[in-house]
């Protein structure tokens, strides 16, 4: 019996015509494509720079900026432009903070000048509270209590709005609020470091860090029961280790010489021990079954 096989080989148009490509899926940064969580994949940026421009947009902004481009291909959203042609931020930046996993808030000299800055950060506490955002306070040449309290050079800044906006003291009162509040998350202050290199490299590692941690639902602790051991203080740590290391080693051992003694026991209860009760079993095994 022959079997005959048979070869379907394409056609010249489609040996001439170009394969077509798989579409392209959306660009994301190395960051984000490796290892970023789930919820946070569908984000636009990894990090919103939030910045005074006149304080650092051609010093220390510039310097960040680059290094999280460049040093770990951290995608990153900056207003370029910062003009301030109206009384209120424009949809897009505010679009562009729901749009970022993380914010970078960097408080300068002037910041709290910037009714703009006010108002994205007011954007950004509310992703936090609400969307999970991850956010990074950093403190470039300022005191965090000047923040926390509204004084020195945010002093002076607020007394000029509420001159300003007297007839919207409620945002001002919600600015005072943000800046209250976000000198309650762990941040970074320049006065801490070497230089502003060595700033600039703690703050990439950082962030870094932090996109490479799955984020949690709002208002959830990320953090393990290992790591808020570990905070409590190393011995802590170590003695926990240490009694958890020896229950699972003891554990087994304890089981199993705790069977060597009852298995006598447990022989006899079931009747396993008794030799006449072992052969009248064999002799029923042996009419039922051969």
């Amino acid at each position: 019996m022959e079997t005959k096989i048979t070869v379907l080989l394409p056609s010249e148009s489609e040996l001439s015509s170009p394969k077509s490509s798989p579409p392209s899926s959306p660009k994301s940064s190395p960051s984000s494509s490796s290892s970023s969580s789930p919820n946070d994949s569908r984000k636009k940026y990894d990090v919103f720079l939030n910045f005074r421009g006149e304080d650092t947009r051609k010093t220390f902004l510039g310097h960040l900026r680059a290094a999280l481009s460049y040093s770990k291909g951290i995608e990153t959203f900056v207003d370029d432009d910062q003009i301030e042609s109206g009384k209120y931020i424009s949809s897009q930046l505010l679009e562009a903070i729901e749009d970022s996993t993380c914010s970078i808030i960097i408080f300068s000299e002037n910041y709290a000048s910037s009714t703009w800055c006010l108002d994205e950060l007011v954007k950004i506490l509310d992703c936090m509270k609400n969307k999970g955002q991850v956010v990074l306070p950093v403190f470039y040449h300022v005191d965090p209590s000047d923040v926390r309290k509204q004084t020195g050079t945010f002093g002076v800044a607020f007394a000029k709005h509420e001159e300003n906006l007297r007839e919207d003291l409620e945002r001002v009162e919600s600015w005072r609020n943000a800046l209250t509040k976000i000198t309650g998350v762990a941040g970074l202050d320049l006065r801490n470091y070497r230089d502003e290199a060595d700033f600039i490299r703690v703050i990439v590692e950082e962030v870094s860090r932090k996109l490479s941690t799955p984020l949690s639902s709002p208002q959830k602790d990320n953090h393990s029961f290992l790591a808020k051991l570990y905070s409590c203080g190393s011995a802590t740590f170590s003695v926990v280790i240490f009694f958890l290391v020896g229950f699972l080693v003891i554990a087994p051992l304890f089981f199993l010489f705790c069977s060597k003694i009852l298995e006598p026991l447990i022989d006899k209860i079931l009747g396993l021990g008794n030799s006449s009760h072992n052969w009248q079993g064999s002799q029923i095994y042996t009419k039922l079954y051969k």
